[in-house]
C-alpha cells in the first residue's frame, strides 16, 4: 500500500511539474504608433517587449474596439511554469505588429495590456481607391552593419518591372518615435505579365532626431500589411 500511495503521490507531483504552458499577458514595453492611415487603410501599430528567460514563447494578439477606444491584449505561453531550474535566464526581443483594420476617421485612443497607451489619428482619405498611392512590394529592412544607427537603410522586395517602377519615397514620422516610409510606385505600362525581379530602395533618414531611444522603421507595402524594422540608439 505504501508503494502505490507513493506512486500516486509521485505522478501528481509529476503531473503539475510537466503540465502544459500557462497564458499569461506579454511583458510588452513600447507601443509604436506610426502616421499617416486614412478611413482607406489597413491600421496597424507595432508592439515591443522582452521576454524575461526561455520559458516565455509567443502566444496570440486580440483587438477589441469600442467606439474611439481599441484596446490590444498581448499574451504569451510559459512553459515550465516559469521554473528557475528549467527557464534559461535571458532577455528575448520580441514585437508584434498588431492588424487593427479598418477605421472611421477620427481620433482614438489604443491600450496595450493596460499598460501602454498612445493615441491614433485617421484621416479622411482623398482618393475612393483602397489606398492613396500603390506603393512596392517590399520584404524586409535590410540596416547593414550599423543597425540603421548610420541613417542609411535598403528596403528589399520585388517589382513586376514590366508594368510598374518607383515613382517616388515619403517619409512621414509622428515626432517621437515612429518613421512610416512610403515607396510609391508609378505604373508604366499596361501589360504586368512579366518576370518579377529584386527591388533595392535605399532610403535615408535621421535616427537622432526622434526623442526615442528606439526608433521604428515602418514601411507600407503593396499587400496592405507593413514591415517594419528597429533601431535601438543604445547600442
Amino acid at each position: 500500500m505504501k508503494h502505490v500511495a507513493i506512486s500516486v503521490i509521485s505522478l501528481a507531483f509529476s503531473s503539475i511539474l510537466y503540465a502544459g504552458p500557462i497564458v499569461v499577458n506579454a511583458p510588452v514595453e513600447h507601443l509604436f504608433v506610426p502616421n499617416g492611415f486614412d478611413n482607406n487603410d489597413n491600421v496597424e501599430v507595432v508592439v515591443t517587449g522582452n521576454f524575461p528567460n526561455s520559458c516565455y514563447s509567443r502566444n496570440k494578439v486580440d483587438v477589441q474596439i469600442k467606439n474611439e477606444n481599441i484596446n490590444v491584449t498581448v499574451t504569451s505561453l510559459v512553459n515550465g511554469h516559469d521554473q528557475k531550474d528549467v527557464c534559461e535566464k535571458i532577455e528575448i526581443p520580441f514585437m508584434e505588429n498588431v492588424t487593427i483594420g479598418n477605421l472611421q476617421a477620427g481620433d482614438y485612443k489604443i491600450n496595450v495590456n493596460n499598460k501602454l497607451e498612445e493615441k491614433l489619428n485617421v484621416d479622411i482619405a482623398s482618393s475612393r481607391s483602397v489606398d492613396n498611392h500603390l506603393y512596392a512590394m517590399i520584404n524586409y529592412i535590410e540596416l547593414g552593419f550599423t543597425g540603421g544607427l548610420s541613417g542609411d537603410a535598403v528596403l528589399v522586395g520585388r517589382i513586376q518591372e514590366s508594368c510598374l517602377n518607383l515613382d517616388t519615397v515619403e517619409y512621414l514620422s509622428n515626432g517621437k518615435d515612429t518613421l512610416s516610409i512610403l515607396p510609391i510606385m508609378k505604373k508604366v505600362s499596361d501589360d504586368c505579365t512579366g518576370e518579377r525581379k529584386y527591388l533595392e530602395v535605399p532610403v535615408k533618414f535621421k535616427p537622432r532626431a526622434f526623442s526615442s531611444n528606439k526608433v521604428l522603421l515602418f514601411v507600407r507595402t503593396m499587400d496592405g500589411k507593413s514591415v517594419s524594422s528597429l533601431i535601438d540608439k543604445d547600442l
